[in-house]
Parts: C-alpha cells; structure tokens; sequence
C-alpha cells in the first residue's frame, strides 16, 4: 500500500511539474515575444495605457518611456488612423522600439499578413509600379522596407538650386532626372524638450516660428501623404504634437549593469524628463559622471565610453559631442545639420541609387546615395547633410544613420573611425559603445 502511494504521489508530481513548466513556457513566449506579437496583444486587450518606466526588451537591455502625463496614454489621435489606407502614426513608430519601428518587426509583421498589414502600402515600394498582388510579389516590392526598416521618400529635384541633377543610378527603376529617391529611417518622436528645432532628417519640416510648428507641420503632412488622408484639424494636430512632447525615452536597464539612474548616474528616461531644455550653447554628457571607476567593472566602462564621446578628438580636431551638442539628449543646439559621409559614394550600399550632382557655378561633381539638405534649400554645400538625432534609447532602433547602413552600433562607430579620422583603440571602441547602448 505504501509502495502505491509512493507511485501515484510520484505521479501528482510530474503532472504538476509538467503543469508549471508549461505555465514557464506560455509566460517567457510573453516575455519574450517579438515587439509585433506584443503590440497585437496589446491591441487584443484594449489597453488604454502604458505605466511610466515600463521596460521594453532590446539588444542592449530595455528601453523605457516616461510621459509627463503620469502614463503613456494609447488612445489619443496619434493612434488613430486619420486617413484612407489604415496607418495611423504608432503604425510606423511603436513605444517598443523608442517609437520608431525596425526590420525585425517589420519582417514579423509581413510574415502574419502576408503583406497585407497598412505599413505596407506602394507609397514605400521599392518601385510604386511594382506587382504587389501576391504575398510573393509584396516580398520582392517591400524588400528595401523589410531588410532595412527604410521607407521611400523624396520628389522632383529642388528648381533653381546651385547644384543640377546630371546622371541616375537606381537599381529598383524609379528615380531619374526628375525624380529623386530618398530612403530614410523612421525619426523616432521622442525627447522634443531637450531637442533642436530642426524636424526630419533634411529639415524638410522645419519652420522658422520654431519646434512646436514645425511638427505641426510634419503630423499634418503625414495625414495627407504616408495616411493618404484630408486635412486634419487643428485640434487633431495638436493632440498629436502634445503627445510626442510629452515623451521622454532612454535605456534603461543594461545586463550586468543594472539600472542606469542608480548608485548616483542619471540614465534613465524619467531623469531625462527632469532634465532643462536645449541651452544656447551645449554641453558635454555628464549621466555617467558618478561611475567613474566603479567598483562595478561595466559600469566603469560606460564612464569612461562617456569621457571618450565627450573629448575624442579626431583628426579635424572635432569630437563626438561637438556635433551632438544638446547635453544627455545629442541633437544639435544650433540646429546644424552635418555631412558625415552616410550618403557617400564610398558609403553606398548595392541597392541604393547613386546620384550624380554638379556644381552649375564650378562644374564640381558630388556622387551620392541622397541629396540630404541639399534639397530643401539648394545649396551645393548643403548636399549630403542630414540632421543629428536623438541619441537616447539607440539600442532599441537599429539600424543606424538616416539610412539605415549600420547593423549595430559597433558599425557606427567604425563608420564615424573611417569617414571622419576618429582613431580608437579596441578597448577605447569597446567602452564607447558601451555608452552608446546606456543612452
């Protein structure tokens, strides 16, 4: 008898241990789950918001976003869909990914419609003429969307400019003499406080009466061009604005380190929140100051990763935060927009047009991927360059640059080492994308 109970208590225990492990399983595929499957879950709970500081997984650690309203509200006009092709903002900018949207997320979301979710519209084919009837055919069309998280921008080549448009190389057929592709990343909506006035990568936004007008002025064009809707409201628009203001998005947690605003350093987004708006002039990065040779050994690394952003000097006698000028955010104070050789012959990816520019005054020839500034105000000088981002929450939206042509930040930097003369040891490399992630 006892022998049996043994058996059957043996039993009980497997069928329950068996039980919790399946209980583990359903619970890290939760965890665990790609940011699409996690915003569909969302979306399946009618989840109105999202508490501050919640923890979003990335390569680096987790992200999170805190809000000046006391949580992420999800029901406001930036969620809704304003035009006539389902996308609405979050389509293309999601809080999992620092609210901006990369290629293993897109890929998901094509692998669980087909290529049918609104994201993929012909608006940001490869070619819009393309065949896009099959999911087989949506692949091949959406391929720049999906192996690069770039969507297509651009238009005629700007009248009048100092600088004329002489010869085209577009491997997918579209662009020509008069018409220029543009392929671009997602500008993440975040950290407007500390930030520049300058809106997208070209400025093409921005407006002279300063930043809140300026992102007016982008919502309202999203609605009629990438929603391909009517003219919104003033009161849609600002709603919209609002929101984006009221966010705030950094690393938060890296492993092995912990969390990023303790034991003295000030990462993290809710510090960021508490943070001034952009000075005059700018300053150095200072969130890691109090890890300066920590006991803790990645910690120390992240410091000294900081003082190497902060005073590196490359061969032109300029440093990283020279550019990235607007203290613990990295835009630019002045609003200058640079040319760092992402749009560059030597930079040009094999699927990437390559534009060839002539100066009409000096006969100079520019070969690039982009016109960058260039084409908004046509100066020859303003050719290839592009805005200085936000530099909080980067591991949470790889790939990197306007263009996407980093895979990691480790490539950024290599980037930065052969087009600008910056000269690193490995260990100095290592500790500087150590930073990178903690931002």
């Amino acid at each position: 008898m006892n022998e049996r109970r043994i058996v059957v208590s043996r039993r009980r225990s497997t069928r329950l241990l068996l039980a919790f492990g399946a209980i583990l399983a359903v619970f890290a595929v939760l965890i665990f789950a790609s940011p699409s499957s996690f915003v569909a879950q969302v979306s399946s709970m009618d989840q109105q918001s999202l508490p501050n500081n919640l923890p979003h997984p990335n390569p680096g650690g987790k992200a999170a976003t805190f809000s000046t309203d006391g949580e992420v509200n999800l029901t406001g006009e930036y969620f809704q869909a304003q035009g006539t092709n389902g996308r609405s903002c979050v389509s293309c900018h999601i809080p999992e990914e620092a609210w901006s949207i990369n290629p293993g997320t897109l890929q998901d979301l094509f692998d669980q419609t087909g290529g049918t979710h609104p994201v993929f519209n012909t608006l940001d084919a490869n070619n819009p003429e393309m065949d896009v009837s099959t999911p087989a055919a949506r692949l091949a069309a959406y391929s720049m969307l999906l192996s690069r998280g770039v969507f297509r921008r651009g238009g005629q080549p700007r009248a009048n400019s100092e600088w004329e448009l002489i010869a085209v190389d577009d491997p997918h057929g579209w662009a020509n003499l008069g018409r220029l592709v543009h392929w671009r990343r997602v500008m993440p909506t975040i950290n407007f406080k500390q930030g520049s006035t300058t809106v997208n990568w070209d400025g093409g936004n921005s407006v002279a009466t300063g930043q809140e007008d300026g992102l007016k002025n982008q919502a309202a064009r999203n609605i009629t061009g990438a929603q391909q809707g009517l003219p919104a409201t003033p009161e849609v628009i600002a709603d919209i604005v609002r929101f984006e203001k009221s966010l705030s998005t950094a690393q938060l947690i890296v492993p092995g380190v912990g969390r990023l605003d303790s034991d003295g350093a000030r990462g993290g987004p809710e510090e960021l929140s508490k943070m001034p708006e952009t000075p005059i002039t700018g300053g150095r990065f200072d969130l890691f100051d109090a890890w300066i040779n920590h006991s803790n050994p990645r910690r120390a690394q992240i410091a000294r990763g900081q003082e190497i952003f902060n005073n590196k000097r490359n061969a032109n006698n300029r440093t990283c935060n020279g550019c990235h000028n607007s203290p613990n955010n990295g835009t630019n104070v002045g609003n200058a927009l640079f040319d760092i050789q992402t749009a560059s012959f030597d930079a040009r990816p094999d699927d990437f047009p390559l534009y060839t520019f002539r100066n009409r005054t000096t006969g100079e020839i520019r070969q690039l991927t982009d016109a960058g500034r260039g084409n908004i105000t046509g100066l020859w000088s303003d050719l290839g360059k592009f805005k200085t981002p936000t530099l909080r929450a980067l591991s949470a939206r790889a790939p990197y640059f306007h263009n996407g042509i980093a895979p990691t930040l480790t490539d950024v930097v290599l980037h930065y080492e052969k087009h600008l003369g910056f000269a690193l040891t490995d260990q100095e490399r290592a500790d500087l994308v150590a930073f990178l992630n903690a931002l």
